[in-house]
């Protein structure tokens, strides 16, 4: 049975930093997941091309075929609109709240039933450990069918669209809600603040510096009436998405998505949403530090610069997501080529494209208590050496088959990848306006130009790259607090490890 748990919150910043809790996203947990068959490594599990559409009323949908032995289906709902939507006085944490209100508030037509929607999910859906998110962007909501039965699909995607219009948001249910996400605020309040200081000093300005609904008063104290019109203003058909992915029939789910979503009319008129705000670059400072006596200690060197625009073609979104993956790899085997007996995840590179507001491309050294000054050094020697003299031949060639590696594994794995995961990642590539291109295609696209791709071209990527972006020294960890001036001594530091004017720390 579904319990419902605290929820999560996870930094999307990279897989091997160890870096704390972000507060930008909450998961909601309802059950431990449950076990499944094991994939087969067969053609047969590849996936097939979506189909992606607009009905009449705005709502978008992407429906993936894909064979597996999966028993169900991944159905996923995205409204777009999170904390970054919260533009009116006392609405701040109130997307987070509506999240959890979905779960346990009756519906127009189930008026007397507060478990409404996991009263009817529970015969329909497995268990998993998180199906519900918020970010500063958009709120999830995904599940996983027990079986890939027309019926079964039908009444999910109701409850869907009964979670998107319909709730009642009875006083009762809402206050118990407010309580939940009170405690989980209050068992993420370290995380978030450690996140809120690194991106006000690596990207001032941005959706994550500028929001607070984390740390929210107006949880406890909105009336109804508040968090109902940010309801009714954030959840509206050409705010949402319906993303279907497993063993389907395509033109069967188009049909069903059509007659649960399509006659969804709004409430209240159409809102135009103020653009995002995006970093302020005349204000992020060439150091930081943060000397918080239950952080991390990590130190971090990272430039930050405008989302791009997505790719035109699919070709050309191929070609960049290759570049950075290489360019990645590259940087990974320098640094730890130069620090060999420590252990993997110490140290590493990372771009992340647009999911916290902006491009960031960023270094780290994880260091042990009372090495700042070594990781300092060792993080701006890299990136000084990187930009003067670039890579070597042999360093971008083993990079090249490292990477070549890496995708052929990864299209070997495509049958474990689970429905729900794929749902994620097509709904995150629709709302970019980019292709999510299979594992399979990338490889074949790898070994088609990875041999055309020389260390030169290596070099000025990065070199366009890095001096396109701000970039900013931080190095967190508890003692700093026993520094005078801890500026200063990062910025000797840095500035000694440099052999070249131009790297100079300022």
């Amino acid at each position: 049975m579904w319990k419902r748990g605290k929820a999560a919150i996870h930094l999307i910043l990279a897989p091997l930093l160890a870096i704390p809790s972000s507060g930008i996203a909450q998961d909601r947990v309802l059950a431990p997941p449950s076990g499944s068959a094991e994939p087969t490594n067969s053609p047969s599990f590849s996936w097939g091309k979506p189909l992606i559409g607009r009905l009449a009323n705005g709502v978008r949908f992407a429906i993936l075929p894909r064979q597996s032995q999966e028993s169900g289906v991944a159905l996923l709902m995205r409204n777009e609109g999170g904390f970054i939507a919260e533009r009116r006085p006392g609405e701040r944490g109130l997307a987070h709240l509506i999240e959890h209100v979905v779960f346990h508030s009756p519906t127009v037509g189930s008026p007397d039933d507060p478990d409404h929607f996991t009263r009817v999910g529970l015969q329909l859906t497995l268990p998993a450990p998180h199906v519900a998110t918020t970010s500063w962007r958009e709120s999830n909501y995904f599940l996983s069918s027990k079986t890939p039965q027309t019926g079964d699909l039908d009444s999910i995607l109701a409850l869907l669209r009964e979670a998107a219009s319909d709730l009642t948001f009875r006083p009762d249910t809402v206050d118990g809600q407010r309580i939940s996400v009170m405690q989980e605020m209050a068992d993420k309040k370290l995380g978030n603040e450690i996140y809120a200081s690194y991106i006000a000093a690596v990207a001032p300005g941005s959706p994550n510096d500028v929001i607070d609904a984390q740390n929210s008063d107006d949880v406890s104290t909105a009336n109804i009436d508040t968090i109902r019109g940010l309801y009714r203003r954030l959840y509206r058909p050409e705010n949402m998405m319906i993303v279907v992915v497993g063993n389907v029939k395509v033109d069967d789910l188009k049909t069903l998505i059509d007659k649960r979503f399509g006659n969804w009319a709004p409430l209240t008129p159409t809102s135009h949403p103020a653009p995002f705000p995006t970093f302020q670059r005349d204000h992020i400072r060439p150091i930081s530090f943060s000397a918080l006596p239950q952080g991390r200690r990590t130190a971090l060197v990272t430039v930050v610069m405008p989302t791009p625009v997505p790719p035109s073609s699919r070709d050309r979104q191929a070609q960049a997501e290759v570049m950075d993956l290489l360019v990645t790899r590259a940087v990974n085997n320098r640094l730890s080529t130069l620090q060999p007996a420590n252990p993997a995840g110490k140290v590493g590179m990372f771009i992340e494209n647009g999911e916290q507001g902006q491009r960031q491309i960023m270094l780290w050294d994880n260091y042990a208590e009372g090495l700042w000054e070594p990781a300092v050094a060792n993080l701006q020697r890299v990136t000084c050496d990187l930009t003067v003299s670039g890579f070597t031949a042999d360093e971008w060639e083993a990079a090249k088959l490292s990477l070549t590696n890496d995708l052929d594994r990864r299209a070997a794995d495509m049958p474990k990848v689970a429905n729900v995961d794929l749902a994620k990642e097509l709904s995150h590539a629709l709302a970019d306006g980019r292709s999510l291109i299979p594992p399979d295609e990338m490889l074949r696209y790898a070994r088609d130009t990875l041999p055309r791709i020389d260390v030169r071209s290596g070099n000025r990527w990065w070199r366009r790259q890095w001096g396109s972006g701000v970039e900013h020294l931080r190095v967190e960890g508890p003692e700093f607090a026993k520094v005078s001036d801890p500026v200063s001594a990062i910025r000797v530091t840095a500035n000694e490890a440099s052999s070249t004017p131009n790297c100079k720390a300022h």
